[in-house]
């Protein structure tokens, strides 16, 4: 029981040096399931990484990009993304982005320049469920918030707010294999309620069986 809780406490710890970092020392933020990064994004799209270059723009890495499909895009992502080039830091320290030449990446971005706060990931990576999310499942649950929680049992807890799903950011199951979605209470109330939860899937449950 004590090792538990020294756990616990432990990363507790953790997430208060990790995400909370004076801005001047890099970026800091809260970590987002893949859903989030979607619904918050000024652009997702699918690139292919053609160049990169470290000396158009000092302290940044410039990487020309092919767009191979564009899954989400507003009028500040037609902006960055209007000449096919992505910047990004060019230091680690500063969560600079490092993407490997030729690869495909779907890239949820938002600003001027991408960071280890945005979402980027190798396609060939991503899961059945990500894959279909970007592509616009996601879309269906943004009017869903989906909060960060810590401790063993967070995800266990009855939510305050029916427009809520809880997230452990530990664990992969929600992350790899599910999306937040808004569903209406079964027939036979009153006055249905609806109520933003995790979409059950086959690899969703085979996750929650063997975590």
């Amino acid at each position: 029981m004590q090792t538990t809780r020294f756990s616990t406490l432990l990363s507790f710890i953790l997430i208060a040096v990790l995400f909370y970092v004076s801005p001047t020392e890099g970026c800091s933020c809260m970590p987002s399931h893949p859903q989030s990064h979607y619904c918050g994004a000024d652009y997702v799209a699918l690139v292919r990484i053609m160049r990169k270059s470290e000396k158009l723009v000092s302290n940044k890495v410039v990487y020309k990009v092919q767009v191979k499909k564009s899954y989400k895009m507003t009028e500040e992502g037609q902006m960055t993304l209007r000449h096919g080039r992505i910047i990004s830091s060019s230091a680690d320290s500063m969560c600079g982005v490092n993407l490997e030449l030729g690869r495909l990446y779907v890239i949820a971005g938002r600003g001027s320049q991408l960071n280890l706060c945005h979402y980027a990931k190798e396609y060939k990576k991503m899961s059945i469920i990500e894959r279909t999310g970007f592509t616009g499942a996601y879309k269906r649950g943004c009017s869903c918030s989906i909060t960060p929680c810590f401790g063993n049992s967070c995800l266990s807890k009855v939510s305050r707010s029916n427009n809520e799903c809880k997230w452990s950011p530990f664990g992969k199951c929600e992350t790899d294999y599910s999306a937040c979605f808004p569903s209406i209470n079964p027939k036979g109330m009153s006055e249905p309620v609806i109520k933003c939860r995790w979409r059950r899937t086959v690899p969703y449950d085979e996750c929650r069986m063997n975590p």
